[in-house]
């Protein structure tokens, strides 16, 4: 936006018949205004009936000093540094006063770090092509300029070694005239560093080998799946150590332990995930418990899993994510409702059924106080009691189909995306809709919400991060920012993760890019500064292994500075399942 201020220096009055010599000929600036310096002989004169009566001597009037400049950024407000470079941010200030006059500057900055990691200076271009070669570095007075003319001013903002955590950096460019009045900010700019780097950690199946289903962690360690893909034989392995215990670009825990039983023709599907001792699992149409504590004590006398027993006619949903709650998993039935199942595996209870009208359960079960939510096909959120499996509220808040919900901290609102390009903030209470917005493109991603703010996330189909509040629905700044530059996306996993240590909090975005073909994969993994999405690093396709799929799922074993986010890949061109663990950052 255009800027001006100023301020005008001497007196100026209204004097009868005062006549002066203002003629084209006398100098002016480019903008039309006398310059300052400029004398005048006046004479005051007096008439009486049309004849002169009087007149005063002659008078020499100096014309004063006007202070008034105007200023443009010239360059966007936030921009990313590849790892080696500077962002340069460029303002242009025009000297629209009436004498020559100069700028007094002031540039602040910001960042997380108690102690500042990034060099910010300040450069005078005359050159006015916008480059840093060639410019003059200042601090505090800028150059005379005389009326009419500019300068170009350049702020660069260098980040530190690729060695040095950074989660960006701010800066704030101020300036007062010439007599040290009306300061003003002429530029508030954000910088981030792009950085590349690969995956430190990871854990292997055998040869042959593909994931079908998430990696869990009990009692701190991990376990995976890998299952032959000519006989369907499941292996079971899992890491000899807490994964935090693993040292950086050491194997993923002390060691792989494999468990001594193969489950013949076993091939898991679905959801994933623990509930005490028991590793709950699809397969086939049926939910299957495995006895965790068996297969750490290596028991191989028997299979260590067990089919979980729903009502007859009745199958799991497996498609959707189901919760674990006070002790007990809950788990979407075929028949629209609700079951809970003990640690055991034993089924314990059920929800109220729900009519027919509301449609299939269509998105994960998320929990918010003592109440449960699910979505619908036909749009509308369910709300049961957590205790009694009762159905509270029921209500329709959208024609489409229901794909994700998210809660967000604090119990004030629930978020939904609908459709392809719908999303929506919901009153978890009444059910109502505070807020809803039609994006111009495709989401790939569910909705996500960061457990530590009122903040929601998605991916779209072209590479764009759109975080938003949950309470408005209106965007972050920045906001949607290009992560996946040139890319299109099939799909795309979310998670927000902020270490103890640090004061910036990180979307860990895990995405597919749409190759064309339906039997060839590539993954590609981002973590961002939600603060500031111009600061990203970017996992190498060749680190993620080129040809990869990898599952939807994230993991983060906490929140510490060993603590790491887990993303296990079903299988790559060279590469069989594997689980990589990216360090927190």
């Amino acid at each position: 936006m255009r800027r001006l201020w100023g301020v005008l220096w001497g007196a100026s009055g209204i004097i009868a018949f005062v006549c002066a010599d203002s003629s084209s000929s006398v100098p002016r600036t480019p903008n039309g205004m006398l310059w300052a310096g400029t004398t005048f002989q006046l004479r005051a004169t007096a008439t009486a009936d049309g004849n002169l009566a009087a007149f005063s001597n002659d008078t020499q009037v100096r014309v004063g000093q006007v202070i008034r400049w105007q200023w443009q950024p010239a360059s966007p407000a936030g921009q990313s540094a590849q790892q080696g470079n500077s962002a340069i941010f460029r303002v242009r200030v025009v000297n629209d006063g009436n004498a020559w006059d100069n700028l007094n500057f002031g540039l602040a900055q910001y960042e997380f770090d108690d102690t500042p990691r990034w060099t910010v200076a300040l450069f005078e271009n005359p050159a006015g092509d916008g480059q840093v070669p060639g410019s003059r570095q200042i601090s505090g007075a800028g150059s005379l300029l005389p009326p009419g003319s500019s300068m170009l001013y350049l702020v660069r903002l260098t980040p530190p070694g690729s060695s040095i955590p950074t989660d960006g950096a701010w800066a704030s460019l101020r300036a007062s005239t010439s007599n040290g009045a009306n300061p003003q900010t002429l530029g508030e700019f954000t910088a981030g560093v792009l950085r590349s780097t690969w995956v430190p950690l990871r854990a292997w199946c055998y040869g042959n080998q593909v994931q079908h289903v998430a990696p869990v962690l009990y009692q701190g360690q991990l376990f995976w799946m890998g299952t032959d893909i000519t006989t369907n034989d499941t292996r079971i392995f899992w890491t000899g150590d807490t994964v935090e215990n693993t040292q950086q670009n050491a194997p993923l825990g002390n060691e792989r332990r494999v468990y001594g039983r193969v489950l013949r023709s076993f091939t898991p599907t679905g959801f994933s995930l623990t509930l005490g001792a028991g590793w709950f699992m699809g397969r086939g149409s049926q939910l299957i418990r495995i006895d965790l504590g068996q297969v750490v004590s290596n028991n191989t006398g028997s299979d260590p899993f067990s089919v979980v027993q729903f009502p007859a006619g009745v199958s799991p949903r497996l498609d959707l994510e189901p919760l674990v709650f006070n002790g007990r998993l809950y788990v979407a039935g075929s028949d629209n409702r609700l079951y809970a199942i003990r640690e055991d595996g034993v089924r314990v209870g059920q929800s109220a059924p729900v009519p027919n009208l509301y449609g299939a359960f269509s998105t994960n079960l998320v929990n918010m106080g003592r109440a449960f939510y699910i979505g619908t096909s036909n749009g509308w959120i369910l709300q049961f009691d957590a205790f009694t499996g009762t159905l509270r509220t029921a209500r329709r808040i959208t024609s489409q189909s229901l794909h994700s919900l998210a809660p967000t901290p604090f119990g004030r609102a629930l978020l939904a995306r609908a459709g392809d390009r719908e999303i929506l903030g919901i009153n978890p209470n009444q059910l109502n809709v505070f807020w809803k917005r039609t994006l111009e493109e495709d989401i790939v991603s569910p909705v996500a919400s960061s457990p530590l703010s009122e903040v929601g996330a998605i991916v779209t189909r072209t590479g764009n991060l759109l975080a938003f509040q949950a309470r408005t629905g209106v965007n972050l700044p920045h906001y949607p920012q290009r992560v996946f530059e040139d890319q299109t996306l099939v799909r795309a996993t979310l998670g927000f993760a902020r270490r103890a240590d640090r004061r910036a909090t990180y979307v860990y975005i895990l995405a597919q890019r749409d190759t064309g073909s339906p039997t060839q994969h590539q993954a590609m993994f981002q973590a961002v500064t939600l603060e500031n999405p111009f600061n990203r690093v970017a996992f190498t396709e060749s680190s993620l292994h080129i040809g990869s799929e990898y599952l939807p799922w994230m993991l983060f074993t906490g929140n510490r500075n060993i603590s790491l986010c887990l993303i296990a890949s079903r299988r790559a061109s060279d590469y069989w399942g594997t689980v990589a663990a990216i360090p927190l950052r």
